[in-house]
């Protein structure tokens, strides 16, 4: 994490304390929420939200409400970005989406997650640039776009899932990783040591760590999953496992 990025991490926890109030950061990457996990004993209570409990990138609150009194929402907006004529409207990918945006000159720390499905997508943002997108966003390559402030999410899950089942030799998480992204554990080894793998938003470097049901899994540059259960025992004696791969 660079050095001004925690000065400016410290000085929204200390407000925190000084004030009795909760303070708010941008949008942090998964790294950066990393690292002021690492260093969490330093600052005041800090709770990340991104919009949905799934999100990657995340905004850190300091505060805590049992010093506090009370609570209040994350200042999170979730949009929605949908073709005026879905029947004309070209396949959109996330680069698109995120392109028309910084096109804006938008900082991509007041950004959080883009969610693409089919052909609308749905983005999380801060409150304070929420009307200027909705406002701005008119078309993205040669698609005419709207807008609009999303207040429920789709019903089920946002995030899109494709059930897996594999036959593994254990729950550890090296050993699980290696099946489902179909590399070597000695490849998934360096990935480990290039801290290229978050366990629930974390960089974590313990191969040997058991996965839990829920447990999330997020390979830099390669894709997620999340271990949902173990089924039961293969006639080797290896463990059969179901695993919901983002897609």
């Amino acid at each position: 994490m660079e050095r001004y990025l925690i000065e400016h991490l410290t000085d929204l926890s200390d407000r925190a304390a000084n004030t009795y109030s909760y303070t708010y950061s941008d949008f942090l990457t998964p790294e950066e929420q990393a690292e002021l996990q690492r260093n969490k004993n330093a600052f005041t209570h800090v709770a990340f939200f991104g919009g949905t409990p799934e999100t990657e990138r995340n905004i850190a609150r300091f505060g805590d409400e049992k010093d506090l009194g009370y609570t209040e929402d994350f200042p999170i907006v979730c949009l929605r970005i949908a073709p005026k004529n879905a029947k004309f409207s070209e396949a959109l990918s996330h680069r698109d989406y995120l392109g028309a945006l910084m096109s804006l000159g938008i900082e991509r720390s007041l950004l959080g997650d883009i969610v693409v499905r089919e052909k609308e997508a749905y983005l999380f943002c801060l409150e304070k640039i929420a009307a200027y997108i909705c406002e701005e966003v008119q078309e993205i390559r040669h698609t005419a776009v709207v807008v609009s402030r999303c207040e429920e999410l789709p019903a089920g899950t946002l995030y899109e899932t494709r059930e897996l089942r594999l036959t593994v030799a254990s729950l550890r998480l090296d050993c699980v990783t290696a099946a489902v992204v179909n590399r070597s554990r000695s490849a998934v080894a360096d990935l480990l040591r290039e801290k290229k793998i978050f366990l629930n938003s974390a960089v974590c470097e313990n191969g040997a760590q058991t996965l839990d049901p829920g447990d999330r899994i997020s390979v830099r540059g390669v894709g997620k999953f999340r271990f949902s259960e173990q089924l039961g025992s293969s006639k080797k004696g290896k463990l059969v496992i179901r695993i919901d791969k983002y897609v």
